[in-house]
């Protein structure tokens, strides 16, 4: 009996070091964005694109009926400051009903940085940090400010 819990013990483990082991891969995934908000961890899927018309590089990253998007007119690598409609975040109830929106507030210390553009792959990566003021808000989501901080973001330029 004792040989028996043994083996499904070694067994378990085992198991759960397979399932660890295939999370780990995740962490080459060429996309993804993450940040702190609020220093609470968040991580979503991003959707980048470029519109060739007017360079404008747009950055749209979901996770958990969270969505934050940032705008820049792309001249390259460096820094950005963001200001006016550049960059917002709101949540959503099902990823379709609206529950909050935050705008970039007049005084602000938001900028994206990009950081790597690789041309052959169509990969850019950067990193970022916002300063949103609430627009409006239900009262279950009311909290006043959000602050994004050690944001990166790393993804594929769709076509």
């Amino acid at each position: 009996m004792k040989e028996h819990k043994f083996f499904l013990i070694a067994i378990f483990f085992l198991s759960f070091g397979i399932i660890s082991c295939n999370d780990d891969d995740n962490l080459d995934d060429p996309n993804f964005i993450s940040s702190n908000i609020n220093e609470v961890n968040w991580y979503g899927k991003p959707e980048i694109n470029i519109n060739p018309l007017n360079d404008t590089l747009s950055v749209l990253g979901y996770g958990n009926n969270q969505v934050v998007f940032f705008k820049i007119k792309y001249v390259g690598e460096g820094i950005y400051n963001l200001s006016g409609n550049q960059a917002s975040y709101y949540t959503t109830v099902g990823g379709d009903v609206i529950t909050s929106l935050y705008l970039l507030g007049e005084s602000n210390t938001s900028q994206i940085t990009i950081t790597d553009f690789d041309s052959e792959q169509n990969i850019i990566r950067g990193n970022f940090q916002l300063s949103l003021q609430q627009d409006w808000s239900n009262p279950e989501n009311n909290i006043e400010s959000l602050y994004f901080t050690n944001g990166k973001f790393k993804g594929i330029i769709n076509d």
